[in-house]
């Protein structure tokens, strides 16, 4: 799992645990264990650690491997809620131990939209790792017939061709994942269409000064 794909997880779970503080706000419930052993199935252990940031607290298990936690530093008794699935946590001081029973309550339900998530992500890396792997390889075909030196930078969604014309010109060519196809083909012709200062090009391209610390590829 590449690091977009957890960080876009992580906001999901982020955006769960903020809708449930929101909507527990006030809510004075106070921390009962066996309700929560018998009424709602999970399981529990005390925490406890020593040094400079000391921890105690509770750690709620379920069956489908989701946690939850109740946990809070010793010296300020502030009580700092988790919850976590597959992995990918999300965590807030909510001094609200409603907050807590919410989660609890919903974590089945989160779990399934979180996994839903994690898969239809899942699938698109490898859709753009498809994508990525072709563009470079029909790059690396277009390029070997030019005179211009060249480098590409990779960004989440596409990968830029950086070509240097003359005077000190640099051509950005952003090629996306879910364009490529279309992208690809007007390559040649766009580079020569600036070459020829005609610039009546189809696909978007982004002029700069050449970048002189750049490592550029050059052409055999």
């Amino acid at each position: 799992m590449n690091y977009e794909t957890q960080r876009k997880l992580k906001r999901f779970l982020d955006e769960k645990m903020r809708t449930i503080f929101n909507e527990t706000v006030g809510n004075k419930s106070k921390l009962d264990i066996s309700y929560i052993k018998t009424e709602k199935g999970f399981d529990y252990s005390v925490t406890k650690s020593d040094g400079w940031n000391a921890w105690e607290g509770y750690t709620f298990f379920n069956n489908n491997g989701c946690q939850c936690y109740l946990k809070y530093p010793t010296k300020t008794k502030k009580k700092l809620i988790y919850m976590s699935i597959d992995n990918i946590s999300s965590c807030g001081y909510y001094a609200n131990i409603g907050t807590l029973y919410r989660c609890m309550d919903e974590i089945d339900g989160i779990a399934v939209e979180f996994r839903q998530l994690k898969s239809d992500l899942e699938k698109q890396e490898k859709i753009d790792d498809i994508a990525k792997n072709s563009i470079y390889t029909w790059l690396k075909s277009i390029m070997r017939n030019q005179s211009y030196s060249y480098y590409t930078t990779e960004d989440k969604h596409k990968i830029t061709l950086s070509i240097k014309m003359k005077n000190r010109v640099q051509l950005d060519i952003p090629i996306y994942f879910k364009k490529f196809q279309k992208i690809m083909p007007k390559l040649t012709e766009t580079i020569q269409q600036y070459e020829n200062t005609t610039n009546q090009s189809k696909i978007k391209v982004l002029i700069s000064n050449s970048n002189s610390e750049q490592k550029w590829i050059t052409s055999d």
